[in-house]
């Protein structure tokens, strides 16, 4: 009869050991922590360059329409003079000043910043991955609920 005991104690224990385990996966899933911290940069990144962009002018340097996305890698596609991926002269303004541009932590075709201006509002768009920020992109305000969208015209990007 010990043994039985002893039996139905190790099933129990391996099956609590178990459920702990999930548990922890599920607390800690490390995909889903690199997600969120990803989705932190990209968040103070979009937030700085709000900051900055919002500060200079001319957009566009007086082009009526321009793009550029982070990925594109070209030689000088971070410069801050409005030759980089975004299309503005942030050197100009010495307040908010952004010696290189920022580019996505991954920094893929999937994931990464895309900007358009019509040289009167502008936009940049950047794809959250984490469970926990799927929300904001439907809530920006924007057009597209798979995109968190800045800027102050959220139509421009398609």
């Amino acid at each position: 009869m010990s043994k039985g005991l002893v039996l139905i104690e190790l099933v129990a224990l391996m099956g609590l050991l178990i459920a702990l385990g999930v548990a922890g996966w599920y607390l800690l899933n490390p995909l889903e922590l690199r997600a969120r911290e990803n989705d932190s940069l990209r968040l103070a990144d979009l937030a700085i360059l709000t900051q900055a962009i919002n500060m200079s002018k001319p957009l566009c340097n007086g082009q009526s329409d321009c793009q550029g996305q982070s990925n594109m890698v070209i030689d000088g596609y971070r410069k801050s003079n409005g030759d980089g991926w975004v299309k503005v002269d942030l050197t100009a303004q010495k307040s908010n000043y952004l010696p290189i541009l920022p580019v996505d932590p991954v920094n893929t075709d999937k994931f990464n910043y895309s900007f358009e201006s019509d040289s009167v509002g502008w936009e940049i768009n950047a794809t959250l991955e984490s469970d926990m920020h799927q929300s904001k992109m439907k809530n920006d305000g924007g057009d597209n609920d798979n995109q968190y969208e800045v800027g102050t015209n959220l139509t421009l990007i398609n």
